[in-house]
């Protein structure tokens, strides 16, 4: 763990090299003697850290051995260190290999599936066309007998009676519009009726006040004569007594 988080601090990745290689269990004991103590890791400067911090021989990709008792050999010249950084290359190759494979098989059960799903398909396509074929056989030979022709005659006596239905709403919608145009008009008529009668009132009054105004004024107007012949006939007798 301290190497790793070392390694991660340093931007490298650090990898026991046992996990790097693939053994049986009988030869656990010697894979963990040779390769046991020692950690590969991506990096030179990470690897003399990891090694100088966990006092554990450490190996780069290059190759390079970091020993805790402080030596340091080179890749070209280190055994150990080259095979190391080879079983790192496999590891790498057979883990990719191993995605790559799994990938595979995904894909291939993906197409088996596909394949069983199109055979299915096929199938009951066949079955369909089959079946549309024998209806199509049934009707024909259907229509040519008494029956046919009796569902023949359902058939078109029921459109007729949709046809007929639909008529029928459209009278009845007819008829309740010119029902309410009805009631519309017949409500215009009485309030017409009230206005002119009440129109007829209004005239009548007038009417009446005229008449009356008219015979007052008659009655003022007689009275008014009466009063000037009176004067006239007194003129006429002071005229008299003058002469």
């Amino acid at each position: 763990q301290r190497a790793g988080s070392i390694a991660e601090s340093s931007g490298t990745m650090a990898t026991p090299a046992i996990e790097l290689v693939g053994f049986d269990e009988e030869v656990r004991s010697a894979v963990e003697y040779v390769f046991g103590s020692s950690i590969i890791v991506d990096g030179m400067r990470a690897a003399n850290q990891i090694c100088d911090a966990t006092k554990t021989r450490t190996v780069t990709l290059e190759g390079d051995v970091y020993d805790p008792s402080g030596t340091i050999s080179g890749g070209s010249k280190n055994n150990l260190g080259t095979t190391l950084v080879k079983l790192a290359q496999v590891r790498e190759s057979t883990v990719q290999l191993d995605t790559q494979q799994k990938q595979l098989q995904d894909i291939n059960a993906k197409l088996h599936s596909l394949n069983s799903k199109y055979a299915d398909h096929e199938r009951l396509t066949e079955s369909l066309s089959l079946a549309e074929a024998e209806l199509e056989s049934v009707m024909k030979s259907l229509s040519q007998t008494s029956v046919g022709i009796l569902l023949e005659k359902r058939d078109r006596m029921a459109s007729e009676l949709n046809s007929c239905e639909t008529e029928f709403e459209k009278m009845e919608k007819e008829k309740a519009d010119k029902w309410d145009l009805y009631q519309n008009l017949k409500s215009q008529e009485k309030e017409l009726t009230q206005q002119r009668e009440r129109r007829f009132a209004e005239i009548e009054k007038s009417l009446k006040e005229a008449k009356t105004e008219v015979a007052n004024k008659s009655q003022m107007a007689r009275e008014a004569e009466t009063q000037a012949q009176t004067l006239s006939i007194e003129m006429d007798s002071l005229k008299a007594e003058v002469d």
